[in-house]
């Protein structure tokens, strides 16, 4: 197909995505062309492998049929972005079927990709640590600029706020080093050139992100940045969780896995989670796979996280 002749197919794709269903005539006027164009595209998007219903009648109705072998999907660059950080994420936090399915998704959807939106993905593959299923987001664009100033090891300058809760922004200059996605959001390891030292930056935190022309050498010692995260203080987050597990710390930390170093003994029998939580009704899913009983000892928020959780699994009942 022409150039021309495919974004037209693409649109007729998208309109018919956007709502269940289009009359030809309908089409052939959002599209500025003739119902017989119209049916030319929707018989090309059909080779492609769509399939798309089609109502017999003067009004020539079209929509794409449901319940059949999975059609091609039309993606904006963001959209494709976002749907390739997912599956690395499920590939890396994952074993067994679901990584291997994660990995094969990857691989089709990295060669169906364009040639500049293919190294946008690659570059976040290469650049990013998964050590949670984060809940924050981040726009997509967002996470390609930075990982791509990773890459080409260009200086970075943005608007950070010196702490959580301050209304003011100060300028900051970076060599960015990695993109870490941890359960309490998206992070940027990097090297403050006005602090002399290496920082960990929140990504929601951080507004007009550009990239610099002045490029800069690596550092020989780069810190961990994902050991840094399990290390960061408890009261560095706005919540702490302190729970009392009744199984030993050997079988705790087995569940726990790499988190394991907030647990600690409290006799042979019970282990203490001490953590923080940068919101409280993230808490109760962690713990609601744990095999043995538990006691949610604080703080007050945490508790009522806890409490509000019951309410909506006694109500489910």
């Amino acid at each position: 197909m022409s150039t021309d002749t495919t974004e037209r197919a693409l649109r007729v794709l998208g309109l018919l995505q956007a709502r269940p269903g289009w009359t030809a005539p309908e089409l052939a006027r959002d599209l500025g062309v003739t119902t017989r164009t119209v049916r030319r595209d929707v018989d090309r998007l059909r080779q492609l492998g769509y399939a798309i219903d089609a109502d017999r009648g003067a009004a020539g109705g079209y929509r794409l049929a449901r319940g059949r072998a999975v059609p091609p999907l039309l993606f904006t660059e963001d959209e494709a972005v976002a749907v390739g950080v997912a599956l690395q994420r499920a590939a890396a936090l994952t074993s067994g079927p679901d990584a291997e399915s994660a990995v094969g998704a990857l691989v089709k959807l990295d060669a169906a990709l364009p040639g500049p939106l293919r190294e946008r993905l690659r570059d976040l593959r290469s650049f990013v640590s998964h050590t949670g299923r984060t809940t924050a987001t981040v726009p997509a664009e967002l996470l390609t600029r930075i990982a791509a100033a990773i890459r080409a090891r260009t200086r970075l300058r943005f608007s950070y706020p010196p702490t959580r809760s301050a209304d003011v922004l100060e300028q900051r200059r970076v060599e960015p080093y990695r993109l870490v996605a941890a359960e309490r959001g998206w992070y940027l390891s990097a090297f403050d050139l006005d602090r002399d030292d290496w920082r960990l930056f929140r990504l929601d935190r951080m507004s007009e992100v550009a990239a610099s022309t002045l490029g800069f050498r690596p550092r020989p010692e780069q810190p961990d940045p994902v050991e840094r995260l399990r290390r960061m203080p408890v009261d560095s987050y706005p919540f702490a969780v302190l729970v009392h597990i009744e199984a030993p710390l050997e079988t705790v930390s087995e569940w726990f896995g790499p988190y394991r170093t907030a647990l600690s003994a409290i006799d042979k029998h019970t282990t203490e989670l001490r953590a923080g939580a940068e919101r409280a009704e993230y808490v109760p899913s962690w713990l609601s796979d744990l095999p043995v009983p538990y006691r949610v000892i604080g703080d007050d928020a945490v508790r009522a996280a806890f409490a509000e959780a019951a309410e909506r699994m006694r109500a489910a009942l």
